[in-house]
């Protein structure tokens, strides 16, 4: 037991440490990750937005996201500093359901405000419909999602883990998960038009396409939309 309760200890301490440090690390790279979007951004017209990109690096894209060592630092949920109009394209590959109800719509509308008349957006996100008709009624994607989550270290033994894995990891559980007529209403209710449905990596418009890199059952449960400042 004092084994044990000392294993506890020490790594709660290991924890501590690594949140003192990326507190550190976000104070000091904050302001510079600030400045550095807003001289990306500076005078810069047909701008291409990723929104919460983590680590992924798309070419030919501002590649921003809000976390505590981002290169460049834009909190989708404040209005954008940059020039209204200037921004011809969104993207945001699962992100807006780490974001709570009112702060999903608080991005929609500083999207909006953002890009230029024609401008589009594209949101991928998983699909709260989808999972539900496997769960009920689709036993062969049923297996293999809970193949795909048991290989990536899930405990996934019975139908019922899906749901319990796709609500409560991921940080699913503060924000706000979507099907297709949600989020279609919500992108209406910022002033979009024209709002469709697209299958992973594909899209009417080129510059939008193939910008999602996933496997086949990860693909399978992804709402993926696209929308148009028309006015």
């Amino acid at each position: 037991m004092a084994l044990t309760w000392a294993s506890l200890r020490s790594g709660a301490r290991l924890g501590l440490a690594a949140s003192w440090v990326k507190s550190l690390v976000a104070l000091v790279n904050r302001p510079l990750a600030k400045r550095r979007f807003r001289r990306a951004v500076s005078g810069a017209h047909q701008l291409r937005l990723h929104v919460g990109a983590a680590t992924s690096r798309l070419p030919g894209w501002i590649n921003t996201d809000a976390y505590w060592r981002a290169s460049l630092y834009l909190d989708a949920t404040r209005p954008w500093p940059v020039v209204p109009g200037s921004v011809s394209y969104v993207y945001g590959d699962n992100v807006i359901e780490h974001l709570t109800l009112p702060e999903g719509r608080r991005m929609l509308e500083c999207a909006f405000r953002s890009l230029c008349r024609g401008g589009r957006i594209r949101l991928a996100t998983p699909d709260v419909e989808r999972m539900a008709r496997i769960y009920l009624g689709e036993p062969a994607a049923a297996d293999q999602l809970l193949a795909w989550h048991r290989s990536a270290g899930r405990e996934a033994a019975h139908p019922v883990d899906l749901l319990r894995i796709y609500f409560t990891h991921w940080g699913h559980e503060a924000g706000y998960l979507y099907d297709f007529a949600s989020l279609s209403q919500e992108l209406r209710r910022a002033g979009f038009a024209n709002v469709t449905r697209c299958g992973t990596g594909e899209s009417a418009d080129p510059v939008l396409r193939n910008l999602e890199a996933r496997t086949d059952a990860e693909a399978s449960i992804q709402l993926i939309v696209e929308a148009e400042r028309s006015g």
